[in-house]
């Protein structure tokens, strides 16, 4: 398994726990409608993105360092560019489907609880690094690494 792959497989895996979380936080009875109210939630949900972004940074330190012997050809760069585009496309679709879906469902009402847009926000970025990590990893097993 290349180094590329194992640092996909390490992103993958950080994003995938943090979007398991948010699901559980917003699922939670009243906290979409009281978003605002609830500052344990919101710090617990701010967390959860320091210690992803701080992961991915983490990640790319060491990819830069010398030390580990870390390298990317143009192997490396293709799949990564076709993960990059397969990704923009699916993060599209998603933020279409679910702003749709929450038009259609508050349309009638003509207000939208605010914590629906902070899900929205934080769960594009979920989304992003999940559906250009998970096709990464689908190129590298494609190309035997």
């Amino acid at each position: 398994m290349s180094k590329p792959m194992k640092f996909s497989i390490i992103q993958v895996g950080a994003w995938l726990l943090i979007g398991i979380i948010l699901l559980l936080v917003f699922n939670q009875e009243g906290v979409v409608e009281q978003w605002g109210d609830n500052q344990n939630k919101t710090l617990l949900v701010a967390s959860l993105f320091i210690f992803g972004f701080s992961s991915d940074f983490i990640l790319r330190l060491i990819e830069k360092s010398k030390r580990h012997g870390f390298s990317r050809d143009e192997r490396d760069q293709l799949i990564q560019s076709k993960a990059m585009n397969f990704g923009f496309i699916l993060t599209l679709i998603y933020v279409f489907l679910v702003t749709i879906t929450l038009y259609v469902k508050y349309e009638d009402a003509g207000l939208m609880p605010v914590g629906y847009m902070w899900f929205v926000a934080y769960s594009t970025i979920v989304i992003a690094n999940l559906s250009m990590g998970i096709p990464s990893i689908c190129y590298y097993k494609k190309q035997g690494y």
